[in-house]
């Protein structure tokens, strides 16, 4: 019995859509935590010039506090620096840049940020 050159077709024809359909799904699904809306913590630690006393300290935590993802922000006043906590879904090292500029601050991000890991205290 010869195979008709119709029903080949169709099979590549069948196969293909499949793959785009596969293709579409994972161009358009989410990330597990984006999805889930679970918060994925980070830890950037920005220089900040101007921050010579406790009240522009507390200035500079603040102006981060309140940017929506920020859950910590520590300045040490000695090193010129703050550490920050966040949720990389809500807010960008940028925004953080731009928020303490705002606030009368120049700021830098010092290196990336990484991801947070657990210890064996987590």
């Amino acid at each position: 019995m010869r195979k008709s050159p119709g029903r080949a077709l169709l099979k590549v024809v069948i196969r293909l859509a499949a793959s785009l359909v596969a293709a579409a799904l994972l161009l358009t699904s989410k990330p597990a935590a984006e999805a889930e809306n679970v918060p994925v913590l980070r830890e950037a630690v920005l220089a900040v010039n101007g921050m010579i006393c406790s009240s522009c300290s507390a200035s500079v935590e603040n102006a981060l506090k309140k940017l929506p993802g920020v859950a910590t922000a520590a300045t040490d006043i000695k090193t010129d620096r703050v550490t920050v906590h966040y949720d990389v879904n809500k807010v960008t090292p940028g925004q953080m840049e731009e928020a303490l500029r705002k606030a009368g601050y120049r700021a830098r991000l010092l290196a990336p940020p990484a991801p947070r890991t657990k210890t064996r205290g987590d």
